[in-house]
């Protein structure tokens, strides 16, 4: 469940919908990739993620992998800076999706609902902490379960036809938005990577792997957790013919509230409001864990493992607190003016973590002759070219999304650089792999 709302959060509820109600049907086939998130991030890395984790004493993700990568303040500061500008992008989408929600709830000005929330996030994460936050997680998850599938079955009833007569009639009145845009392929194998296979690559996602007490609990966690995120992906996603259908053209302030207008319109008040505020519960929930990853990235990756080893733990509690709430603070500033799709900054966030962590974890977990020169040279690289790719400087990208191909050239150059430079000590491969020979 903790993966689950961490992958989710505003993006399912509002982004996708909202991309789906203005280019068309082929976005639902997109996000549907989302269901295995659970099992590329608790399945593929869980597991080795939470031993590993312990033998080190890692408490950050990418604490984790400066030891993977023979202790490089170099990669620590990159990949600190990399996920403040991208991750925090992912938060600024997040929270904005609970303001429109405030919204569309109340039609009170979107910035005071964006105020209730970072304060509600600022006490959550103040008060739990990543524990706190993960029991949230979990109940709130639960609560927007419930709400998709009674928001689904009032949707179904409000237009007055079967679920496939309003298709139909949909397909009749506006069959342009069932056609495939262009590069419908390439968009869709995108989107397949980059909602789908590489959510491992959200730092305040795989670190949940750290709650976890034994495999038996991981196990149940996938099965459970794919369920749930099926539930939701099938519900929204399929609410995105209703909300054609009922609201034309031109007639939402922004596309990110179809859903949102569609509960209003076809629930009584209350159950709108219940239904808005459970959605509501998982949206903090997510924003919350990312403000408790921003924080740690700035105190413990940035402050304390590069620049003062010795600080002392009361100075890193303090410290904790302050960055808790400057993130927070700065989120808010940066949502007062949000881009028109959630969708689209999702995907510029996530696109960027992915080419900065793609490599970074999947060579350093499974190949031992991964090192920190290649690591490095590979997350430069990547993002270089994933800036040149999306503005259209380097026409490379061949229909898919700019990420796809710098995340391709980022790894073979991660895998070269890594074969012509020195090996990373036996004692660092030793903990990650065991007892192995290491002459490859």
């Amino acid at each position: 469940m903790m993966v689950s709302s961490g992958v989710a959060g505003a993006g399912v509820f509002m982004g996708v919908p909202g991309f789906t109600y203005t280019f068309g049907a082929t976005w639902m086939v997109c996000c549907f990739f989302s269901i295995g998130s659970n099992l590329m991030v608790l399945g593929l890395l869980g597991k080795r993620v939470g031993i590993v984790a312990r033998r080190t004493n890692s408490k950050t993700f990418i604490e984790l992998f400066m030891n993977r990568y023979n202790y490089s303040k170099i990669l620590g500061l990159i990949c600190g800076i990399a996920t403040l500008f991208f991750l925090g992008g992912f938060a600024v989408s997040t929270i904005t999706g609970g303001g429109r929600i405030f919204q569309i709830l109340t039609g009170q000005d979107y910035r005071i609902g964006l105020a209730i929330f970072t304060a509600l996030v600022i006490l959550a994460a103040l008060t739990g902490g990543i524990k706190g936050i993960a029991s949230a997680m979990v109940i709130q998850g639960i609560v927007m379960t419930i709400s998709v599938l009674v928001l689904f079955i009032a949707g179904v009833n409000s237009t007055g036809l079967s679920y496939t007569e309003t298709i139909q009639s949909l397909m009749e009145s506006n069959p342009k938005w069932f056609l495939p845009g262009p590069n419908a392929l390439q968009t869709t194998i995108s989107y397949a990577i980059l909602w789908g296979i590489t959510t491992f690559t959200l730092p305040h996602v795989t670190m949940t792997a750290l709650t976890y007490k034994d495999t038996k609990t991981l196990h149940r966690a996938i099965k459970i957790g794919t369920v749930v995120v099926a539930i939701w992906l099938l519900g929204l996603n399929g609410l995105c013919f209703i909300t054609k259908y009922t609201f034309a053209d031109g007639t939402l302030a922004t596309a990110d509230l179809a859903i949102p207008a569609l509960a209003v319109k076809v629930m009584p008040a209350w159950a709108a409001g219940l239904v808005l505020a459970g959605v509501s519960g998982a949206v903090q929930s997510s924003m919350g864990g990312m403000v408790v990853s921003l924080a740690g990235t700035v105190v413990s990756d940035i402050y304390k493992n590069i620049f003062n080893k010795d600080a002392k733990t009361e100075t890193i509690k303090k410290l904790n607190v302050a960055a808790i709430i400057v993130v927070s603070i700065v989120i808010f500033l940066l949502a007062c003016n949000p881009p028109q799709l959630l969708a689209k900054l999702i995907t510029y966030s996530t696109g960027g973590l992915t080419v900065v962590f793609f490599h970074t974890v999947l060579l350093g977990l499974f190949w031992k002759r991964a090192n920190e020169y290649g690591a490095i040279t590979g997350i430069i690289s990547g993002i270089a070219l994933y800036v040149l790719i999306d503005k259209g400087i380097l026409p490379i990208s061949l229909g898919f999304n700019a990420c796809i191909m710098a995340t391709l050239l980022a790894t073979l150059i991660a895998v070269v650089v890594s074969f012509v430079t020195p090996k990373t000590p036996y004692g660092i491969i030793k903990t990650w792999f065991g007892k192995v020979e290491y002459n490859d």
